[in-house]
Parts: structure tokens; C-alpha cells; sequence
């Protein structure tokens, strides 16, 4: 029996343009409210931008942001695990060392470097609906979840391999194929799941997920039954219990609508 149901965002629920069938969701979402179904939106962005992405349901469905350091239930934000003083000390370390663009992501807003240009910021608001430009990240009044690293699609593998070797203390996940996260050493998407199955007596045999890249690999291992798109990355794939469609052609929503029927 599914009792909750979870899914990433960009690259499983939502197309190349970003957008997502909404008629389709909304009959579903109906189905699941009669079945006493949960239903997470699970992802590395920023809970702000979730929230905005289901306007009709936005304060009826759970949240999982922030690679699982935020858990929301509609705006009550009702877990959050930050950052420990030294790990945030060691990813700033980290963002001097490398020459690449970084992002921060704490509770109240996002911040990236203003050094960055106007291109990267506009990039980055599809992703974060709250962005400041800040000039460094020296003091930034916030607590802070993750910091992600924008790279090149064929440099981001190896970078990921070099850092998680050299600071083995810190938690290193491909967030997409041109992205990697540093947040805390175990902490992902799974532990957003742990916490709401604790909350509402749900077994992770009674739990589905979709996902698409290396943030989804906890949360794809830890439920019943698990589903990546046929776009994602190979670790996710090796994660799922199975690989369906693209979300181009709605995969993950025709896979719900499936089993709900």
C-alpha cells in the first residue's frame, strides 16, 4: 500500500521549459487526498521556489529543499538541519581553493557572489526565488544548508571524485550533471523521508520516489519502490528499482497516474 509519494524536480517532474502538466497533477492530487497519500516534492532548490511551483496545492503538499536539510508542510517549515560552524568553514575554504562559480543556500535567502555577473544571477532565479549578490561570504546572517558548485558537464565527475577524496568530513552529491552540492556528510533527500515517515508512522516499504541525478541516490535506495527517468545520470539509474520515460513526455506524472489507478 503507497502511503507517500516523492519526486524531484528538475529532470523528473519538470520539463526542459520547467513547467509540468498542472490538469494532470491536480486529478491526481485529488486521488491521493481521498487515499490519505502524501505527496513530497523532494529537491536540492530552494523551498521558496518549490512552493511557488503548485500554486493551486501549494500549502497542502509536504517539501523536502535543500537536498533534505529543510521539511516543510505547506509554508510551516517543521525540520531544518543546518550546517555545523566548522563543515561551513571547511566548504568556504573550499570555494576559495577552486575557480568556480559557488551558491549558497541558507534558510531566509540564497547568496552568490556578485563577482559572478548579472548572466549567472538570472541563471540561478530559476532555481532560487530568493537571491541576494553579496560581495564575499564572510558573515552571512543565515543558517545555512549547502553550497553548490556550478561546473562544465565533463569537468563535474572528476571534481566530485577529487573532493569527496580530499575532505572526506563533508558530504559531496552531483546535483545535476553540471552541478555538485557540499552540505553535510550524510545528509540528503532520505533523511527528509526518515524524518516524515517517523512523523506520520510511514514504512519506507510504503514510500515511491522519482528522481534523475546523484542527490536522489539516498532518497531512490531508502524507499519501497523507486523510479528514475530515462535522462538521468548512471548512479541514479543504478539506484531505481526501475527507469521509465522522460519528463519532456511527463514520465513520472503517467507513472502516478498508473498507480493511483
Amino acid at each position: 500500500m503507497i502511503k507517500l509519494i516523492a519526486t524531484d524536480m528538475d529532470g523528473t517532474w519538470l520539463n526542459d521549459q520547467k513547467k509540468y502538466d498542472e490538469d494532470l497533477f491536480l486529478r491526481e492530487f485529488k486521488i491521493m487526498t481521498e487515499k490519505n497519500i502524501k505527496f513530497v516534492v523532494a529537491s536540492g532548490n530552494q523551498f521558496e521556489n518549490l512552493y511557488l511551483r503548485f500554486p493551486h496545492v501549494a500549502n497542502k503538499i509536504y517539501y523536502i529543499a535543500d537536498n533534505g536539510a529543510l521539511v516543510a508542510k505547506g509554508r510551516q517549515v517543521i525540520h531544518v538541519n543546518s550546517l555545523s560552524h566548522s563543515d561551513l568553514q571547511t566548504i568556504l575554504q573550499i570555494t576559495q581553493q577552486y575557480d568556480e562559480k559557488a551558491t549558497v543556500s541558507g534558510l531566509a535567502s540564497a547568496y552568490t557572489l556578485r563577482k559572478n555577473g548579472p548572466d549567472f544571477a538570472r541563471e540561478l532565479k530559476k532555481y532560487y526565488e530568493k537571491l541576494l549578490l553579496v560581495d564575499d561570504f564572510d558573515n552571512l546572517n543565515d543558517q545555512i544548508f549547502k553550497v553548490t558548485f556550478d561546473v562544465s558537464a565533463e569537468k563535474m565527475p572528476h571534481l566530485l571524485d577529487e573532493l569527496k577524496r580530499k575532505y572526506p568530513q563533508i558530504g559531496f552529491v552531483s546535483g545535476s550533471a553540471t552541478s555538485i552540492d557540499m552540505s553535510t556528510k550524510g545528509m540528503n533527500k532520505a533523511e527528509g523521508l526518515k524524518y516524515l515517515g517517523s512523523k506520520y508512522k510511514i514504512n519506507p516499504r510504503e514510500m515511491v520516489a522519482f528522481g534523475d541525478s546523484g542527490n536522489d541516490v539516498g532518497m531512490l535506495k531508502y524507499v519501497g519502490n523507486s523510479y528514475a527517468t530515462g535522462t538521468a545520470l548512471p548512479i541514479a539509474k543504478r539506484a531505481a528499482s526501475h527507469v521509465i520515460g522522460s519528463s519532456n513526455d511527463s514520465a513520472v506524472q503517467k507513472e502516478i497516474w498508473h498507480m493511483l489507478n
